[in-house]
Order: structure tokens, then C-alpha cells, then sequence
């Protein structure tokens, strides 16, 4: 199996090569990109013999390029709309491992590739919405959800056509699950990006901190399964070994039980083993823990409340939503606004958009290039 991974220096792509290690003789990466690390990329390279990568950021291609002078400039490729060139008839399975809203133009090249495509990227999903669930389906690229949620939910209705009332997406509730609201006031930007569970990107982690990720995760659940807002359902599971559920009209539901690990959905993705223990089960793992479940505060995380409003406005509302907090997320980074001002402030400019904007029922690619220009311009930031 042939693969193409963009995003190759990430934490998920760091899982994906720990499964393609151990399956050699069944696993390939054939190329590879990043954004600017390209010193961890080459070591990829060299070490999995990769044939092809690419590099997003331009001052980085040309430091690599300029380092490695024997490298042929048909290996190499330079900036996410290029990316698309990678795309060729001898692979079998892309994984977007891209975070954000960079890829969005690939994601269209992706969606009409015809491929097996493991996404492991909300943000285009939730920005294009049905259109690139209809592109992928008119090109008949499969896509697989990558994260444990969707993956889960997507494994659970292969295995079963009963007829589902509706689905239960769970969040661990993130490091401030048991703080005071008080407390958020003042969290910084090392407290919000060290997870309990998940080994994560700062950018995701400070969103899983705010239920952001949730938030989004809701959004995407709505899009990938064609559901509607009232079908979605979230809990707080601070264990993060169920994670999603679905529920039937009879009153019973049906989950899939794991530990948090992104090699578990990879391998699915990728028809592999991984080597799993076969004398271990979740079961053992658990070692008399506790599972528990609890209901999501929507004062102490208002994201999750948000995001219900969102999918009842629709059209370009998830794409604000989404972008808007990338933006946020960075400020709050860099230490220019605080915490609790990021969904606060998303709130703020998708009310300012609306007002003083058409909103569009189907945005296409154009649509959302234009609605990211005017945020760019007009996001509201408090006083920075």
C-alpha cells in the first residue's frame, strides 16, 4: 500500500510512522510534506526512503534547498496549492494530517482524487461542508475519519445498518474539566496546552481546553454522516476509552471501546495490525478503573453552545466559527488576548459578519476566501 502523508512531521504523522515501520513489507510512504520543519522531514526521508516531499513554507524550501543541493527539483515541491501534484495514479491512500485551513484548495484535489483518504483534518470538513462530501462522493474517494470520535462512529455503522435515532460524541473535558469558572479567567498559555490524555499539537490542545475541538467535532459529526444538529449528541468522558456511541430508536446504543491512541484508527485506515498484543483487551488495560460520564457545562465551556448555533444559521457560520478560532487561538498564544476571550471574541465577529454580510446557503471555494478576507480585516480582538 502506497501512501501520500501531508502533514509528515506532526504527532499524527508520527503515529503513522510507527505503524509503517512495523509493517514494512505491507507499507510505503511515497511522499511527504510539511510546513517549515524540513530537518525532520529529511531525516524521514532518508530513514523511510521516502521519494518525494514537499515543503509549505517558502523560506524554509529554499534553507532545505540550499542544504541539500543534490536533491532533484522534481522530488521537490514547494507551497500547499502544489501539493496536488503528489497526487498520482500509483497511490492508494492519502492522509491529510494537515491541521487548520492551509490545505483547504488541496482538499478539493483530495476530495476529487478517487483515492482512500484518511482525514485527520476537521477544518476543511467543517469550512466546505457538503460540498466537498459531494465532490468526494461523485469522484468515489472514500473518506475515513481519522479522529477516535468520527472513526469510531464510522466503524460502528459499517458493522451495522439498524436504522440509529442518533450519535454520542465524547470530550475528556481537557486540563481545566474540575477547575472553577474563576479560575479560566487567568489560564495561560503552558497551562492550556499540557492535555491529560492525548499527546497533541498546541493548537488542538488549547481547543480541547476550550471544548473548541468538541465544538467543531459536532460540526464535522453533522457533515460526514448527514445528520441534523439534534442528532448530535457530546458528553464529558474524562477516561477517553469510549469514545463515541450510537443510539437507537429501541433506547439502546451500541459503542467501541479503546485506549487513546491515534494508531488505533490509523491501523483500521490502513488494513494493519500494528502488532497489537492479542492476549491484551481494553478490559485488562482498564485495571479496575473507573468509567464516568458527565454532562457538558455550557457556562464553564460556552464553545459547545455555540456550535449548536452555528448549525442552525448554517451556510458560511461553521466557516467563521472555524476560522475565527485559528485566528484567536494564535492571539491567545502570543499572549494578546486572554482564555476566555476566544470563544467570547467568536461570538463577537460572527454576529458583526452577519450583520453587516449576505449570508451564503452553499459557499463554494471562492465564497470562503472572501469571508476570510473580511474576518482578516474585521475580527474582533478586545483591546490588543
Amino acid at each position: 500500500m502506497r501512501i501520500l502523508l501531508y502533514g509528515a512531521t506532526g504527532t499524527i504523522a508520527d503515529s503513522v510512522f510507527k505503524i509503517v515501520e512495523n509493517n514494512q513489507k505491507k507499507l510505503k510512504v511515497v511522499a511527504a510534506t510539511c510546513n517549515k520543519n524540513y530537518k525532520k522531514l529529511e531525516k524521514l526521508r532518508i530513514k523511510y526512503s521516502i521519494e518525494k516531499i514537499g515543503i509549505n513554507n517558502h523560506e524554509a524550501a529554499e534553507k532545505y534547498k540550499l542544504q541539500n543541493s543534490k536533491i532533484n527539483s522534481k522530488h521537490l515541491l514547494i507551497g500547499n496549492d502544489n501539493f496536488s501534484e503528489f497526487i498520482t495514479k500509483d497511490i492508494d491512500v492519502i492522509i491529510l494530517a494537515i491541521s487548520g485551513l492551509s490545505p483547504l484548495n488541496l482538499s478539493y484535489d483530495i476530495a476529487k482524487s478517487g483515492k482512500i483518504i484518511g482525514l485527520a483534518n476537521k477544518e476543511c470538513i467543517i469550512s466546505l461542508g457538503p460540498r466537498l462530501l459531494l465532490l468526494a462522493k461523485k469522484n468515489k474517494s472514500k473518506i475515513i475519519p481519522l479522529d477516535s470520535e468520527h472513526n469510531s462512529i464510522y466503524r460502528l455503522l459499517e458493522s451495522n445498518n439498524n436504522k440509529f435515532k442518533s450519535i454520542t460524541i465524547t470530550a475528556s473535558g481537557g486540563p481545566f474539566l474540575n477547575k472553577k469558572i474563576s479560575f479560566l479567567k487567568n489560564v495561560t498559555p503552558n497551562q492550556a496546552i499540557k492535555h491529560p490524555v492525548w499527546k497533541m499539537g498546541k493548537k488542538i490542545s488549547v481547543d480541547s481546553s476550550t471544548m473548541m475541538n468538541k465544538a467543531l467535532e459536532i460540526i464535522e459529526a453533522k457533515y460526514l454522516f448527514n445528520l441534523n444538529s439534534d442528532q448530535i449528541n457530546a458528553i464529558i468522558h474524562p477516561e477517553s476509552i469510549i469514545h463515541a456511541a450510537i443510539n437507537f430508536y429501541d433506547n439502546s446504543s451500541i459503542s467501541l471501546l479503546s485506549k487513546p491512541d491515534m494508531k488505533i484508527p490509523i491501523s483500521y485506515l490502513l488494513q494493519v495490525n500494528d502488532n497489537l498484543n492479542t492476549n491484551d483487551n481494553i478490559f485488562q488495560q482498564l485495571n479496575k478503573k473507573n468509567l464516568s460520564f458527565y454532562k457538558i457545562n455550557k457556562n464553564r465551556f460556552p464553545a459547545i453552545k455555540l456550535a449548536y448555533k452555528v448549525l442552525e444559521i448554517g451556510g458560511l457560520a461553521p466557516h467563521i466559527f472555524n476560522y475565527n478560532n485559528e485566528i484567536l487561538v494564535d492571539h491567545f498564544l502570543q499572549k494578546k488576548i486572554r482564555f476566555l476571550d476566544i470563544v467570547n471574541y467568536n461570538e463577537i465577529t460572527i454576529k458583526k459578519f452577519l450583520k453587516s454580510n449576505k449570508n451564503i446557503t452553499q459557499p463554494n471555494l471562492k465564497d470562503i476566501h472572501n469571508c476570510s478576507l473580511w474576518i482578516n480585516k474585521n475580527i474582533f480582538l478586545g483591546k490588543i
